[in-house]
């Protein structure tokens, strides 16, 4: 993994979201999870080559970030947002959760196949601890500020560790990649990125790409404002959210995440109805 303080590690160069964990002299804290199977059972035997895990922390529902939840059950609590529940282990396209699950470990850690368990065996691990609003966790001496910060999903949280000064915010950012909509409130989006400014922080850890400094938040909101300019360029000239989708990409401006090539298309376009319909709206409500 990559060091980022003393006591803070992740990993951005792995399929899925960036998996992290925060050392305390309490034991660990895993703020969400690998989908590389392999990956996933190498991190939770450095986690426990240096003592307890004491928590994972979920910062959303998709699966990218929760799919390793079955191998902490029993282990300890894992904590979220109460809206977590809504969307849990849920995918795009027909495949549920376990089958989508089966077929990235087929085609992209086809060693960690093995160790998957079966349908019947594999535990959905949902949230043990939830909270509405904000929450404060103690950890030895390590204090985690869990900030509710909607707008990548509704249940999208932060995790503010001061002592470290670094903030995980999950997929709120995107960095150095294809950014995706695909389940956004872009109003909610740009306030919880300005809110995240306002913390007191030397890294940022996103969701997909490198670690960034708060700078690189100012340029994930102007990167969503010019999504927004383009379809709204687009409906002034009249073009329909069919004619937008055609008309408008950014696909030239970043790559997709590691091992997620097959979905440019897919972001390209859900990018597009997000804006034109968040455009929609601020015209029918201003």
């Amino acid at each position: 993994m990559e060091r980022i303080t003393p006591n803070v590690f992740t990993e951005t160069k792995i399929r899925g979201c960036n998996p992290g964990i925060v050392f305390t002299s309490e034991g660990a804290v895993f703020i969400d999870s690998a989908q590389i199977l392999t990956y996933l059972l190498d991190t939770i035997e450095f986690a426990r080559s240096r003592g307890d895990i004491k928590y994972l922390i979920n910062t959303e529902p998709h699966i990218d970030h929760i799919f390793g939840n079955h191998w902490f059950a029993g282990v300890c609590p894992v904590i979220a947002h109460e809206k977590i529940n809504k969307d849990f282990f849920l995918v795009p396209g027909t495949m549920d959760g376990y089958d989508y699950s089966v077929d990235v470990l087929t085609r992209q850690d086809p060693k960690g196949l093995e160790h998957m368990p079966s349908r019947e065996k594999y535990i959905v691990n949902r949230p043990q601890i939830t909270f509405s609003e904000n929450m404060t966790l103690k950890v030895g001496e390590h204090t985690f500020m869990l900030y509710h910060t909607p707008g990548h999903s509704d249940s999208q949280i932060a995790v503010y560790v001061p002592e470290e000064r670094v903030v995980f915010v999950g997929d709120t950012v995107f960095s150095d990649c294809q950014l995706w909509l695909h389940s956004a409130n872009i109003e909610e989006l740009l306030k919880s990125l300005e809110f995240i400014h306002t913390l007191d922080v030397d890294y940022v850890i996103p969701g997909h790409g490198p670690v960034v400094t708060k700078s690189y938040l100012e340029e994930q909101i102007a990167f969503i404002q010019e999504w927004i300019k383009a379809v709204d360029q687009g409906i002034k000239k009249g073009w329909s959210k069919e004619e937008c989708i055609k008309e408008i990409s950014f696909a030239d401006r970043f790559p997709v995440d590691i091992g997620q090539d097959e979905m440019m298309d897919y972001i390209q376009r859900t990018n597009v109805v997000k804006c034109f319909d968040y455009l929609e709206a601020q015209r029918i409500h201003p």
